[in-house]
């Protein structure tokens, strides 16, 4: 059986069944098989026919692929498997229930004297949706026929995926190597796992006790910087929602960070329990976090005293440090979300997001908008700031606002806010033609002239930007820009008339008075929201868009260009297929322009670079020539976990880039990145 001690790989979405698979035993899945109706299949286990009931091949659903074996339930669904092999241990599966409702039974039995007889009823363990569920039975001895046997309510029933017939030998290992996932060590996070042990054994008898763990920390910055280091169990999938929960039962007792090798003493019975090990440390409150966390697998001492050593002890790369910047419950808020980022011109960082007071819902509801600064480049941030808040009365849904973008005026100084505002239970499908509060979606201004220390009351924009027979009109989000000739320019968002089933486009909004007035500029390209914006050449700007064609995979950004500031646009044929997405919001900055306010060509993105979903791998690029080309290399991987994957990025200083990311350890993280780490050697 294959142990992931730190397996952090599930946060990928839909690997599950790897984690259950036992070494070197045959998986049965159903990828070559054709999809539709199901009645029998010869198999490497054995021959696989249905019973009783009616079950198909489902193409759009799978464990470790992309098919399963659907069984539609009703009053009986049962499907049996004659087995070519006899001695066997157990029968293993991967399940998820397709249904909530009651009642459901899924059974395994086997044929025993010709009776059959119960050997796992499932029914109350398999869970909906995912493949969440490692369904386990073991067989009889001498036994060679099997049933799998589910009653639900009609056409409804379970899916069945990568079944394995595990025999009946002794436990032994087979390999055992360190690894190293791509995740941010967060100050203020208590769990932060920075390795993987693979542990790799054979057979399911004569269980083997693991007493012993032993690591180092070689290749930390500083380990002054480290608190303390854990080695935890816990299940195959983080919940990246609530990192400090993700983790359970220490192995071990909590030791301090030193020099040379560090040894957990415990108890773990192989197979038994959660089969999951992080190694996991916490950050001191005033760790650099310039810095990185790394650490290697030394060996693993089992209770015959015999020590197995790994193939592969210090794998490379090493973990980022960064700051959760905001978790759940962080001041009594539970989720917070879509984050903008800026830097103002007095070199302070302004971050602005959703402080979403209901959960992870996003409007209408009970929402404001927050802001964290920090004037030391992001080492460390001011208590948070409400900055916009348009009421609390549960009869208008609380008046929620949220989605904001953060724009700094070169010129005057000034700090732009600008979020969308629901009087009411509006939001993204019931925001309605007109202007008025009680039909549609609000454009709200905020500012600061004081650097973001205090903050105007609410400006009201939408009559003037606004069509009368439009949906719904939104900022961003993220972040906006000045233009060389200081022209303030928002990215935006429409809706059209319900006739036209409400599509939505990406434009500008711009302002040549700094924020007096706003005009709005022509669709950029149909069915596309969340956009970020820069200016190329003096002039010209560049829209990157959220194209919601991708929501059909594979998905990729969409980009325009302007130079009569939106009126008319053309596509950037070099962008066409270059940025992978699963349909997101991202960010897109112009390093010259953010630094002196003129053009170098040096373009940065970060965004989910996957071609479907789930959001994965925040990933930061930067293309030298304007976005002519986004080479390989010219990319940094921030965060290989799954997450809501918002990100938003500013230039700190010549030399470092600051991100906020929605993150798989935390609900947005700020992280400092060198710029020659982006780029290559010579360049």
């Amino acid at each position: 059986m294959k142990l992931i001690l730190l397996g952090f790989l599930a946060l990928l979405g839909g690997l599950e069944g790897v984690f259950a698979q036992q070494a070197g035993v045959p998986v049965v899945s159903f990828e070559k098989s054709k999809t539709g109706d199901f009645m029998r299949r010869k198999t490497r286990l054995g021959l696989l026919e249905v019973a009783s009931g009616r079950a198909e091949i489902d193409g759009a659903h799978g464990s470790s692929g992309r098919k399963c074996l659907h069984l539609f339930g009703g009053d009986e669904t049962a499907v049996t498997l004659r087995m070519n092999a006899d001695n066997l241990y157990e029968i293993r599966f991967q399940a998820e229930r397709w249904t909530a409702r009651d009642p459901f039974v899924l059974l395994v039995e086997a044929e025993v004297d010709g009776e059959w007889q119960t050997v796992e009823d499932a029914s109350s363990k398999v869970l909906v949706g995912g493949f969440k569920t490692l369904v386990r039975a073991k067989i009889p001895e001498g036994v060679r026929l099997l049933r799998l046997r589910c009653s639900s309510p009609e056409d409804t029933g379970v899916l069945i995926d990568d079944l394995q017939l595990v025999p009946n030998t002794p436990m032994e290992c087979t390999s055992l190597s360190a690894s190293q996932p791509v995740l941010p060590c967060l100050v203020g996070n208590q769990v932060n796992p920075i390795l993987r042990v693979d542990l790799e054994w054979s057979g399911v008898t004569q269980p083997l006790e693991v007493r012993s763990v032993t690591i180092d920390l070689l290749g930390t910055t500083d380990l002054d910087d480290l608190e303390s280091v854990s080695l935890m169990r816990g299940p195959e999938t983080l919940d990246s929602r609530d990192p400090d929960q993700a983790l359970g039962t220490l192995f071990g007792t909590v030791q301090k960070p030193r020099k040379g090798s560090i040894q957990f003493k415990g108890q773990w019975t192989v197979g038994e329990g959660p089969d999951h090990l992080w190694l996991s440390v916490t950050p001191k409150a005033g760790a650099n976090i310039d810095g990185r966390v790394d650490a290697g697998l030394v060996f693993l001492e089992f209770a015959d005293g015999k020590k197995l050593t790994p193939t592969i002890s210090h794998p490379a790369g090493s973990q980022r440090l960064g700051i959760a910047l905001r978790n759940k419950d962080s001041d009594g808020v539970p989720v917070y979300r879509i984050p903008g980022l800026a830097t103002s011109t007095a070199g302070t960082l302004l971050c602005v997001y959703d402080q979403r007071h209901e959960g992870w819902r996003d409007l209408p509801g009970d929402m404001d908008i927050g802001l964290s600064r920090s004037t030391d480049g992001g080492r460390t941030w001011e208590p948070m700031r409400t900055i916009l808040d348009m009421g609390n009365d549960p009869a208008y849904s609380y008046d929620g606002v949220g989605d904001p973008a953060i724009l700094v005026d070169r010129v005057t100084g000034t700090i732009w806010v600008i979020a969308s505002w629901h009087h009411g239970p509006l939001g993204w499908n019931r925001s309605g033609p007109g202007f008025d509060p009680e039909k549609t979606g609000q454009l709200m201004l905020v500012r600061s002239d004081d650097d973001g220390v205090s903050w105007s009351a609410p400006i009201n924009i939408t009559r003037q930007v606004k069509q009368a027979d439009w949906c719904f009109l939104l900022q961003g989000p993220g972040r906006g820009i000045c233009m060389e000739d200081g022209t303030l320019v928002f990215p935006a968002q429409y809706q059209l008339d319900p006739e036209h089933k409400r599509e939505p486009r990406s434009t500008v909004l711009w302002s040549k008075d700094h924020g007096k007035t706003w005009q709005l500029g022509n669709e950029a390209k149909s069915n596309t929201t969340e956009a970020a914006v820069v200016e190329l050449e003096t002039g010209r700007l560049m829209l990157n868009m959220r194209d919601n064609r991708g929501r059909k995979p594979p998905g990729w950004r969409a980009v325009m260009t302007s130079e009569d500031m939106g009126l008319s646009w053309k596509f950037h044929e070099p962008s066409h297929q270059a940025l992978t997405e699963p349909v997101c919001m991202a960010s897109l900055l112009h390093v010259g322009r953010e630094l002196t306010g003129m053009a170098d060509g040096q373009l940065l993105f970060s965004n989910p670079a996957v071609r479907r979903a789930p959001r994965r791998r925040i990933t930061l690029r930067r293309s030298l020539d304007m976005g002519q080309t986004w080479k390989p290399e010219h990319a940094v991987l921030l965060d290989e976990g799954s997450a809501a994957g918002y990100s938003c990025l500013t230039m700190i200083d010549a030399e470092t880039v600051g991100i906020v990311y929605e993150c798989s350890r935390s609900h947005l993280a700020f992280q400092r990145i060198p710029l020659n780490e982006i780029q290559t050697q010579g360049d």
